[in-house]
C-alpha cells in the first residue's frame, strides 16, 4: 500500500508553509485575531527580527479554558459556522489555521482571561506536546511564539537578515496602525520602544506614522459612489515617491494588495506626475462583503470581486473628482522659463569658443542682470572652473586623490572629428575608419558610474558643503534608515543631520550631486535600503545600486544642448575607460559604422 494519512504534526506543517512565510507573517495573524477580539490596545514585541521571539499582547475580550483549548486546532474559529458566511466575511480572520499553524513551527505558548473567568488558561506547545494549565492572566490574549522554524530548518534557512525580517514587520505594523487609528500601538525591538502610537484621530495617526509634511499636504477622501464608500486621503503632487512605499490601501480596512487599484489612480493624476512618480494615498474602500471573496490567498493579501471593472472604475472616478474639486492644476507651480544667452553677451569677448569646429559661441543658462547677485557670482565662478578644467572632463571637478589615481589610468585616444550634435541627443564623430554615434545620456551615465566607484574605493565621495542647509522631513521609517546607515550616507559625500523627530538637515551632499533636487536624491538613496549596509571598501550590491542612481540623476540627460568643449571632454572621458559600450542600464553608450560597411551598403565596392 504506497498511499497512507499523514500524521497531524506533519499535516500542519504543511499547512504553516502556506500560511507563515516569514515572522511578518505571524505577527499579521496575531495581530488580526487581536483587531476580531476587540481590542483596545496592541502590543507586539519582537526580538532578533522576529525570529526569536514575536509576542503579541491586547485587551480583547480574551477566551475561557475551552476555547482556549480549541483554538489551536486546525480549522478551529468561532467567526464562520457555514457556508454561507464564507462569503460575507466582516472579520479579518476566519479559518482557524494561523494557531495551528503558528504552533507546529515555533515554541508555543497562549495565555488568556475572559472577564468571566477567575483565573487565565496557559496552552504551550512544543514538539508536538501539548501542555495546558491554569495561569494568573489579565483580560485579554498574550501570544509568544519563539524560535520560528525551529523544528524545519529548511524553512528557516530561507529567512533573511534580522534588519531585513524587522523591516517587513515595520510595513505590516504601519498598515494597520494607518488602518485602525482609534487603537493603541505599540512596537518593541529587542527590547526597545520603536513605535508607539496613542489613538487618534486618522490624520494625527498619518501624521505619527509617515511624518508631518506628508500628513501637511493630503486631501480628504469621503465619496460614496457606486454603492462603494471612499474614505482617507490622497498626496498632492509634491510629496509623490519614485515608489509605491506609501501607498496604503485597504478593503474593509483589511491591507491588501490590489496593482489594478494602484494602476487606476495613478492615471487619474494624469499629467499632475511625472511618469517616474507615484502619487501617496491611504484610502479605504467600503464594499458590500459579499461582493469581495477575501479566501483567495493564504495569508488573505489579496482579494476578489465579483464586479472588478466598477470598483476600479470607482477608484479612478473618485480620486478624479477629489483633484478636479481641488483645482490642483493652478497648485502646480510655474516654472520661470530661463533664456539661453551667449555667454559672450554677458561676460565679454573673453569666453568664446576657440575651436573652428563649435557650432558658435558657448552657451550658459542664466540671465544677464544688471546688478551682479550671488546666484550670477557663482555661475561665473564654475564657469572659470569649468574652462580651467579643459579637456578633464564635463562630469565636475575631482578631487586631488582621483586626479593622482587616474594619472596612470589614461590610455591613448585615437584622433577623431566631432562633426556635431543630432536632437541634442546624440554626438556624431568621425574616425580614420568610421563614423560612431555617441548617446550622450549613456556615455555620460558611464563615465560618472566608475567615477563613483574610483572615488569610493579611494576613500571618501568628494563633497560640497551647501550655503544654507536644506531641511527634510521624513517618515518614521525612513528617519530609521538614514540613521541607520550614518557611515554610508557619510562616505556617499552626505552630511546629515538629525534635529528632532523625523527631521534632518541636508549640509554637504556629493559634488556631482550638488545642483540636483537634493531631497528627491535622498528619497531615492532610501528607496534603494532596505537594510543596514555594511560599509566596506568591497562594492556590494546594495552599494552599487546606488551608486547607479546617482550616476544616472547627475549624467547630461537626453535633450541638453552641449558645447564643442563638452561633447569633446564627455568622449574623451568614456573613451579613457576600460568599460566604454553600455551605461549602468545595459544600453549601448556609442555605435559604430565603418567606412568600409558604408560602402558596401551604397554599393560603392
Amino acid at each position: 500500500m504506497k498511499i497512507k494519512i499523514l500524521p497531524q504534526e506533519l499535516i500542519n506543517q504543511i499547512a504553516a508553509g502556506e500560511v507563515v512565510e516569514r515572522p511578518a507573517s505571524v505577527v499579521k495573524e496575531l495581530v488580526e485575531n487581536s483587531l476580531d477580539a476587540g481590542a483596545g490596545n496592541i502590543v507586539i514585541e519582537i526580538e532578533n527580527g522576529g525570529i526569536n521571539l514575536i509576542k503579541v499582547t491586547d485587551d480583547g475580550i480574551g477566551m475561557n479554558k475551552e476555547d482556549a483549548t480549541l483554538c489551536i486546532q486546525q480549522h478551529a474559529t468561532s467567526k464562520i459556522n457555514s457556508q454561507e458566511d464564507l462569503f460575507k466575511i466582516v472579520t479579518l480572520g476566519f479559518r482557524g489555521e494561523a494557531l495551528a499553524s503558528i504552533s507546529s513551527v515555533s515554541q508555543f505558548c497562549l495565555t488568556t482571561k475572559n472577564k468571566n473567568s477567575v483565573s487565565g488558561t496557559c496552552v504551550k506547545i512544543e514538539d508536538g506536546q501539548l501542555d495546558i494549565s491554569e495561569a494568573g492572566s489579565a483580560d485579554g490574549t498574550n501570544i509568544e511564539v519563539k524560535n520560528l522554524f525551529y523544528n524545519v530548518p529548511a524553512r528557516q534557512k530561507y529567512l533573511k537578515t534580522a534588519v531585513t525580517e524587522f523591516n517587513h514587520v515595520v510595513d505590516l505594523f504601519l498598515n494597520y496602525c494607518l488602518a485602525f487609528p482609534k487603537i493603541d500601538w505599540k512596537l518593541v525591538h529587542n527590547n526597545k520602544t520603536v513605535y508607539q502610537f496613542p489613538a487618534a484621530k486618522r490624520l494625527v495617526r498619518i501624521a505619527d506614522c509617515l511624518g508631518d509634511e506628508v500628513a501637511n499636504h493630503l486631501i480628504e477622501v469621503d465619496l460614496k459612489l457606486n454603492d462603494i464608500v471612499v474614505t482617507g486621503f490622497v498626496g498632492k503632487p509634491q510629496i509623490a515617491r519614485h515608489n509605491r512605499k506609501l501607498q496604503y490601501l485597504f478593503i474593509n480596512y483589511r491591507p491588501v494588495n490590489e496593482y489594478i487599484i494602484s494602476k487606476q489612480i495613478k492615471q487619474a493624476f494624469g499629467t499632475l506626475l511625472g511618469k517616474e512618480l507615484h502619487p501617496v494615498y491611504i484610502l479605504n474602500f467600503q464594499i458590500d462583503n459579499e461582493k469581495i471573496d477575501v479566501n483567495v490567498h493564504p495569508r488573505k493579501l489579496e482579494v476578489r470581486f465579483s464586479e472588478p471593472q466598477i470598483v476600479y472604475r470607482t477608484a479612478y472616478n473618485v480620486v478624479s473628482r477629489i483633484l478636479d474639486d481641488n483645482d490642483l492644476n493652478r497648485q502646480v507651480p510655474e516654472v520661470e522659463m530661463k533664456k539661453f544667452v551667449p555667454i559672450a553677451d554677458v561676460l565679454g569677448n573673453k569666453f568664446k569658443t576657440q575651436n573652428p569646429n563649435s557650432k558658435g559661441n558657448l552657451k550658459y543658462k542664466i540671465e544677464s542682470p544688471k546688478q551682479p547677485s550671488v546666484e550670477f557670482q557663482k555661475a561665473v565662478m564654475d564657469f572659470d572652473k569649468y574652462m580651467e578644467r579643459g579637456k578633464k572632463g564635463a562630469e565636475g571637478i575631482r578631487s586631488a586623490e582621483l586626479e593622482k589615481e587616474l594619472e596612470d589610468s589614461e590610455k591613448f585616444i585615437p584622433e577623431y572629428k566631432i562633426l556635431g550634435q543630432s536632437q541634442n541627443s546624440y554626438i556624431i564623430v568621425e574616425t580614420e575608419e568610421a563614423i560612431k554615434i555617441y548617446d550622450q545620456h549613456a556615455s555620460s551615465e558611464r563615465v560618472q558610474y566608475e567615477k563613483i566607484k574610483r572615488e569610493w574605493q579611494i576613500g571618501k565621495l568628494a563633497s560640497q558643503k551647501m550655503l544654507i542647509p536644506q531641511n527634510i522631513e521624513l517618515t518614521a521609517s525612513e528617519a530609521r534608515l538614514i540613521n541607520d546607515n550614518s557611515d554610508l550616507f557619510e562616505r556617499l559625500g552626505f552630511e546629515i543631520e538629525n534635529f528632532g523627530g523625523n527631521s534632518f538637515a541636508i549640509s554637504a551632499v556629493p559634488q556631482f550631486l550638488a545642483k540636483q533636487e537634493l531631497k528627491q536624491i535622498v528619497l531615492q538613496l532610501l528607496d534603494e535600503l532596505t537594510e543596514t549596509v555594511v560599509v566596506e571598501d568591497r562594492i556590494s550590491e546594495p552599494i552599487d545600486k546606488i551608486f547607479k542612481m546617482m550616476a544616472c540623476k547627475s549624467a547630461i540627460k537626453f535633450g541638453d544642448e552641449l558645447s564643442f568643449d563638452g561633447m569633446e571632454a564627455l568622449i574623451n572621458d568614456l573613451e579613457k575607460l576600460d568599460n566604454q559600450y553600455t551605461c549602468v542600464h545595459g544600453r549601448p553608450c556609442v555605435v559604430e559604422f565603418k567606412f568600409q560597411e558604408l560602402n558596401k551598403m551604397f554599393k560603392r565596392i
